[in-house]
């Protein structure tokens, strides 16, 4: 092998001891090698028709990398000028293929979470506008929130609060729940992001949180008590960022890096816009009601 070829046992990438899974990996997280092992998995293939299966790659490169995959028994050039696959090498491939599997997983994962609205956004939902809430104004709003949120599901029945009156959407209930973790996840957001220079955010799984802390089955009074105290705790963390800190930054998934003073609006969106949410419900409970009365 070449000094550049990795060969377990060896210092490779990730790992001085070279072992190895590491001295596979780095072979295998080489510029185009998953990919010519990919082309050459239905049988031989001669130099250029693997140059034209893999995209048209440089030569060179593309020379380079069928001899480290010889090197490292994976690939075998035949008398004809042809590359294959060796036992090896085919045994590489079906071992592949449960990570491809996951890695659909993976990627569905990804897009199901929600992308983070822009910094400069306008809700066409609630009005909130983020150009116009400073820090001040969404320290305000999020103080203000625990009382109404207590008028909005006031009088309801029990029957009310837990009820999905719509596909797609939460009950009152899971929607208290909800923005109670929302202002504690903040505050750890804003923790973060004001003694870490660029932390990444671990998303909230909305859903997933919603099921697995059976949200429903809450007592309201406690999730109204813990929805308060968790508003007053993040509105004094608020007050008390400094303008310079405002823009500092943190991300959540790749590309989706955001300023402090985002977090703060995003955090006092959250809150006015499932407010909304809620009172929407309201009423349309209200019409349901009225409705299977007149029925009646």
């Amino acid at each position: 092998m070449t000094p550049s070829t990795p060969r377990p046992g060896r210092r490779v990438r990730g790992s001085a001891t070279g072992r190895p899974v590491m001295a596979a990996l780095d072979l295998l997280g080489r510029r185009w090698a998953l990919r010519v092992l990919w082309e050459l998995r239905d049988g031989a293939l001669g130099f250029r028709p693997l140059q034209q299966r893999c995209g048209g790659m440089s030569s060179s490169v593309l020379q380079t990398r069928l001899i480290e995959l010889q090197q490292g028994l994976l690939v075998v050039r035949h008398h004809d000028g042809s590359y294959e696959l060796t036992r090896l090498g085919a045994d590489l491939y079906q071992a592949l293929r449960p990570l491809h599997r996951w890695s659909d997983r993976w990627a569905a994962a990804i897009d199901a979470i929600p992308p983070l609205v822009p910094e400069d956004h306008v809700c066409a939902s609630c009005s909130l506008s983020y150009p116009e809430t400073d820090i001040g104004a969404a320290a305000d709003l999020l103080g203000s929130l625990p009382a109404r949120y207590r008028r909005s599901v006031d009088g309801l029945s029990a029957a009310t609060l837990r009820r999905r009156l719509e596909p797609g959407t939460w009950s009152i209930t899971e929607y208290l729940c909800h923005v109670r973790d929302v202002f504690d996840v903040y505050a750890d957001r804003i923790n973060e992001t004001l003694t870490q220079e660029h932390p990444v955010l671990e998303p909230m799984h909305n859903d997933r949180r919603a099921e697995q802390g059976h949200y429903n089955d809450q007592d309201v009074a406690e999730v109204l008590d813990a929805l308060t105290e968790r508003a007053i705790a993040l509105k004094t963390l608020i007050m008390s960022i400094a303008p310079e800190q405002s823009h500092r930054t943190a991300t959540r998934l790749p590309g989706e890096q955001r300023t402090l003073l985002w977090l703060v609006r995003q955090a006092a969106h959250e809150g006015i816009h499932h407010l909304g949410d809620i009172e929407r419900q309201r009423v349309l409970a209200s019409d349901r009601s009225a409705a299977a009365e007149d029925r009646s």
